[in-house]
């Protein structure tokens, strides 16, 4: 069997084309390079170098070895990467989400074993559960097939805020399609969200802001109406410092009420069980 380091030191070469650089890079002795590109053309039964006086260069066979040699680091690092993910992911539970709202709940449960992803998911759902980067997705739809199932948590619902003087007080509950021409403050980033905003309302403008403080002191010296949810409450950033001088209206548009859904591999059932049974628990309360 091949070591590693003699691989390592042959990718090495080939990258810099010199002993001397060869040792300086890995932190070696010229002649302890030397020694081991000998050996490994001793344990390969191979030519690997071409030696002429003060000079070596790697031969056809040399390059191709070199060549095959990086693609073995590069899937060992790669094995050792799928390993030690999936060592965590049996003592954490990674768990990402698609908006803000699943996160919210997540991190009102204060449970030391989950780790949530820090940006937003919003693609390659499936492959990210097949390969143990994530044991749980929270998104606001189900995924079944073969090795993934899906459990429903809870329905975030949108509301809107608006100022005393709005005209649109007269109403119990709006529609987007009332908000057109609106300039609404709205926090960032929000998944999905954003594009039900650009396809529901495309005449209004939304105002964007992805500093938490910067928002509520906006809010607090402005009369801009802004969007809220059953769960914004739940924030303890973003739903902090919020006006109390403005009117709540939920939205009945159909888009403005997202159900939520845990979805995980099947093998991984029994282990997030309890994390499906606190959400659903936590979320009921602001159903």
């Amino acid at each position: 069997m091949i070591e590693n380091y003699l691989l390592e030191e042959l990718v090495t070469f080939a990258k810099y084309g010199t002993v001397a650089k060869t040792a300086e890079v890995l932190g070696l002795t010229q002649p302890a390079v030397t020694h081991s590109m000998k050996k490994l053309e001793e344990d390969l039964g191979v030519t690997l170098f071409i030696r002429k006086p003060n000079k070596l260069y790697l031969s056809e066979t040399g390059k191709y070895t070199a060549r095959e040699a990086k693609k073995l680091i590069d899937d060992n690092l790669d094995f050792t990467k799928r390993v030690k993910q999936f060592e965590k992911d049996q003592t954490t539970l990674i768990v990402g989400v698609n908006a803000p709202g699943p996160g919210i709940v997540l991190r009102s449960l204060h449970d030391q074993n989950i780790q949530i992803v820090s940006d937003l998911v919003e693609s390659n759902f499936e492959n990210l559960l097949a390969d143990h980067q994530v044991t749980c997705l929270l998104l606001n739809f189900p995924i079944e097939d073969r090795d993934i199932t899906s459990t429903y948590l809870g329905t975030e619902s949108m509301s809107v805020n608006l100022p005393a003087e709005c005209n649109l007080n007269q109403y119990k509950e709006l529609s987007f399609k009332m908000l057109k021409g609106k300039t609404i403050l709205s926090p960032s980033p929000i998944g999905f969200w954003t594009k039900i905003y650009q396809d529901e309302i495309p005449d209004s403008k939304i105002i964007f802001q992805n500093e938490s403080s910067e928002y509520s002191e906006i809010l607090q010296y402005s009369v801009l109406p802004f969007f809220t949810t059953n769960l914004t409450s739940l924030d303890s950033q973003w739903g902090l410092n919020l006006p109390n001088n403005r009117s709540v209206r939920p939205l009945k548009d159909e888009v403005a009420h997202q159900k939520f859904y845990a979805c995980y591999l099947k093998q991984n059932k029994d282990r997030v069980q309890p994390l499906i049974e606190k959400l659903q628990d936590q979320w009921s309360k602001y159903d």
